[in-house]
């Protein structure tokens, strides 16, 4: 594989993990319906402005867009806010722990929806994953903070996430689709979906505006979302994607490296087992053939 495609990719996995790292101080100084919203505006702006600087915007018919448009609702809406309420509720590295089994549900769609061959590690990477979900989803008596809300929220995250990359995105990807294009629709179909879905969460999520939200969004943006995709098409550019797709689970451990740092976080020996039991499975997935 060429060096530069296993930088790329890395750079990728560390840009992704900033963003989900931000999350947890970002739904203190902003609340997640405006912030998911301005994230993949910015997003949606930043992919738009490259593209036309690049001229690799392209119209690929209506059946491929509303593939994209699906694949951006289900992964940047309804997951980004899954995501955010995963972090109000639970410890920054159980929601990404759990969330990051992404590609063990993007396996499942691929076999289930796509009619991909089924292969034997995929029920022991369901297994692993289970059973690492039950020892982080656990609620501790001791520690009032957590809700037992958090670590679903934080698996439906993962699910959301995995079903969208693979299903309708490699769907449109696959009919002609330009990545940029992909990217472009993708994320403005996840700010358009935060913001129809706002008037339905305001009630319980009133507006919660900061210039440290703003800046984390900013953050999370650029870094997190825009720059850790661009990496990663150029990684596909580079080497095939067979080749690269493993590099991706590295996401949570660089999330993981994040919170302990930042956010001073500390997971407990029980908390170890499950992340290392659910880091198993993604690993075992990622390196299907």
């Amino acid at each position: 594989m060429p060096e530069l495609a296993v930088l790329l990719a890395l750079g990728a996995a560390a840009a992704w993990a900033v963003g989900m790292t931000v999350a947890k101080p970002a739904v203190r100084a902003m609340d997640l319906v405006t912030y998911t919203a301005f994230r993949w505006i910015l997003v949606a702006s930043l992919a738009l402005g490259y593209g036309l600087l690049t001229g690799s915007l392209a119209f690929p018919g209506w059946r491929v867009l509303s593939l994209a448009v699906l694949a951006g609702v289900l992964d940047c809406g309804l997951g980004g806010l899954l995501y955010m309420s995963a972090m109000q509720r639970t410890s920054a590295h159980k929601a990404t722990t759990l969330s990051s089994t992404a590609p063990l549900w993007g396996v499942l769609g691929a076999v289930f929806v796509l009619a991909e061959p089924l292969l034997w590690q995929t029920f022991v990477s369901a297994a692993l994953v289970v059973v690492g979900a039950a020892f982080l989803t656990e609620r501790r008596r001791l520690d009032p903070t957590e809700s037992r809300w958090g670590g679903t929220l934080a698996l439906l995250t993962g699910l959301l996430w995995g079903f969208a990359e693979t299903v309708p995105a490699k769907l449109a990807l696959t009919a002609g689709m330009t990545p940029v294009t992909m990217l472009t629709v993708f994320a403005a179909s996840g700010a358009a979906s935060a913001v129809v879905l706002s008037p339905l969460l305001r009630r319980r999520t009133p507006r919660r505006v900061t210039r440290r939200g703003f800046a984390l969004a900013i953050l999370s943006g650029v870094a997190g979302a825009f720059l850790g995709w661009l990496l990663w098409l150029y990684a596909l550019q580079q080497a095939p994607a067979s080749l690269v797709s493993p590099i991706r689970g590295s996401t949570l451990f660089f999330a993981l490296l994040y919170s302990m740092i930042f956010l001073g976080e500390r997971p407990r020996a029980r908390a170890w087992i499950g992340i290392a039991l659910v880091a198993s499975g993604v690993v075992l997935v990622s390196f299907l053939p």
